[in-house]
């Protein structure tokens, strides 16, 4: 008598997993504020009123911490290149902080960034990017 299952003689497979959905990040860059946008730059400094040009340099001059968040989500791909900041988008990033138990960098400036966002109408995606 025979008895069926488990064995040894089966041979096994790795399990087809789903390609990685973010873009690789430029390992060149120096720092995650030269990964933003121009309107990135125009979003931060119309909401904390500081310039982040590309050549910002983080130690020399203080980021707040709206301009340091969006930088860090924009250099390590969770904002794609091309991908507009949105209201739907900074809410939900809000939100990730305050589910973490952690203090939002851009809760003190979240209602200031609706505003302008409500105001420059909607945002497209670049797809030259």
């Amino acid at each position: 008598m025979t008895v069926s299952g488990l064995g040894t003689a089966r041979t096994l497979y790795t399990p087809i997993a789903a390609p990685s959905r973010r873009t690789p990040v430029d390992k060149n860059r120096h720092t995650d504020f030269e990964a933003l946008t121009a309107p990135d730059r125009e979003l931060i400094f119309q909401v904390t009123g500081q310039r982040v040009g590309p050549n910002f340099d983080p130690e020399k001059d203080k980021p707040t911490s709206f301009a340091t968040a969006l930088a860090a989500e924009r250099a390590s791909g969770h904002l794609a290149p091309g991908q507009p900041v949105t209201a739907v988008y900074l809410k939900d990033l809000h939100h990730r902080y305050q589910r973490a138990s952690a203090p939002s960098p851009i809760g003190p400036y979240l209602d200031k960034a609706l505003s302008y966002l409500a105001r420059s109408g909607p945002r497209r995606i670049d797809v030259s990017a």
